[in-house]
């Protein structure tokens, strides 16, 4: 074929990671002037390439020559070259080859292969378990958008769309589903990060329903190293990890060491990557007459203290959202999500503002002088949260709706009340049937079924992180 033809070259559809505002891209090829040119007459001939803007036509980078070229006989050759193409798009990628004659002011632009729907912007890898795959099955409003990209199960760029964990023509795969996945929180993540950022997105599917932490265990589990080869076929740079997984870990022996296997494959990953990549995790939902409550705490504060403990993980709180089914989040519940994350992600990856659930930082008992400012009678612990940006805004003051149980070397000792108002932004106070002795420990939707109705800060609308057996030190 006459012209240019492409040989390696960005897929259609594909998302760039940008890095400081830019990609660069990389071209090789062959050309082959026209028969018809060469009866004329040939002087030179010359592989070039330009950037242009989809939506409009425009020109983003004019025609450049390339910088390798191999000459070969009668004006046919190959060549190698580079573009450095803006964060943006879509872009679409042009060759031509550019043909001078013998006779004076003669030129012509052959035709060249093309790169369509090409984005520059942030890649993302969503792994873990259903709610991650996407399992919301009812109705909601989550069309696709078009720089919102992501690389299939067959491995090719594709615009996204749910069910983005179907598996057609993907062969024999770690994470297919047995099932027809539906709405997942990512497509609407994208598109709100998209609308915050101005990046496209690139997202590459990974998560498989009921997975637990043993299949994601590095260099040994079956969905890591399924990860690990769809990361280093997109070209191994990304800009996070979303990861949401944990319900099939809340049995007591795998709950009891989720921290450590979430921290060793966190740790796995940025060594074989090569760089410190950001995760950005979910404490767990819910499940409708779901056991083991105690390791489903176990689990949540796992999830708690990894984003404490660990560098550049980050976590958001889902207590508060509804479901499809027994343990599922609903499809409007995934949407909702996906757009809390994204303002999470834009704040952590392109200084957006900053989006945190509120965070349990320090627990005191109220003071007789406190009592008296605040005008309490009474015992009372005082509960104060990072991260809170209006009020904590409560749905019922009885200590039975509060989601909190508190626990001292005698028992349980029951909450009466819990109280918060928009003078005293951080803090939150529970009233106690008796006062607390030795080795108190304080929980917060911490159960299978936790709370339904959780307080909330009322500018973010997420409910504070849960915890599981959180000390309180006795004053003396």
């Amino acid at each position: 074929m006459h012209g240019i033809s492409l040989i390696s070259a960005p897929a259609d559809w594909e998302i760039l990671q940008q890095e400081n505002g830019s990609a660069k891209v990389s071209l090789k090829g062959t050309y082959q002037v026209h028969p018809a040119a060469i009866d004329v007459g040939v002087a030179q001939a010359v592989p070039v390439v330009r950037v242009m803007r989809e939506s409009d036509n425009m020109t983003v980078i004019p025609w450049i020559a390339a910088e390798k070229i191999d000459a070969g006989e009668n004006f046919t050759g190959s060549f190698e070259t580079s573009v450095t193409i803006p964060a943006g798009g879509l872009y679409r990628i042009e060759t031509s080859l550019e043909t001078r004659s013998t006779l004076p002011n003669l030129t012509w632009l052959y035709r060249g292969d093309c790169v369509l729907h090409l984005g520059v912007g942030d890649l993302f890898v969503i792994a873990g378990q259903s709610n991650s795959a996407g399992f919301g099955k009812d109705f909601c409003d989550d069309p696709p958008h078009l720089c919102v990209h992501l690389f299939r199960n067959r491995s090719k760029w594709d615009l996204a769309c749910h069910p983005m964990n179907e598996s057609t023509f993907g062969g024999s795969l770690p994470n297919e589903e047995m099932g027809i996945p539906g709405v997942s929180p990512y497509l609407s993540f994208a598109k709100t990060y998209y609308e915050i950022t101005g990046r496209p997105v690139g997202l590459i599917q990974t998560s498989m329903g009921g997975s637990p932490m043993s299949r994601w265990k590095p260099r040994k589990g079956d969905l890591y190293g399924n990860m690990m080869d769809k990361i280093h076929q997109t070209g191994g740079k990304y800009a996070g990890i979303l990861w949401y997984q944990g319900c099939s870990d809340t049995d007591p022996e795998p709950a009891a060491q989720y921290f450590q296997h979430f921290k060793e494959y966190v740790e796995a990953v940025r060594a074989e990557l090569g760089y410190s990549i950001p995760v950005f995790t979910m404490q767990l939902n819910r499940q409708i007459n779901g056991i083991h409550d105690e390791c489903w705490g176990m689990v949540r504060d796992a999830q708690r203290r990894a984003a404490l403990e660990i560098p550049d993980v980050y976590v958001l709180s889902t207590t508060n959202l509804s479901l499809s089914d027994g343990i599922h989040n609903s499809a409007p519940s995934n949407v909702a999500l996906g757009k809390k994350l994204a303002k999470q992600c834009a704040h952590v990856l392109a200084g957006g503002e900053e989006y945190e659930a509120p965070a349990l930082c320090e627990v005191q008992r109220v003071t007789d002088q406190e009592k008296a400012e605040l005008k309490l009678t009474g015992e009372w612990l005082k509960l104060t949260f990072d991260h809170v940006k209006g009020c904590l805004q409560i749905v019922s003051s009885l200590g039975k709706d509060s989601g909190f149980t508190l626990e001292d070397s005698e028992g349980e000792v029951d909450i009466l009340s819990i109280r918060a108002n928009r003078e005293d932004i951080n803090n939150a106070y529970l009233e106690l049937e008796r006062a607390a002795g030795e080795n108190v420990v304080l929980s917060f939707a911490w159960q299978a079924d936790p709370i339904m109705l959780p307080m909330i800060d009322d500018v973010t609308f997420l409910p504070p992180l849960s915890f599981y057996k959180y000390p309180i030190l006795r004053e003396d």
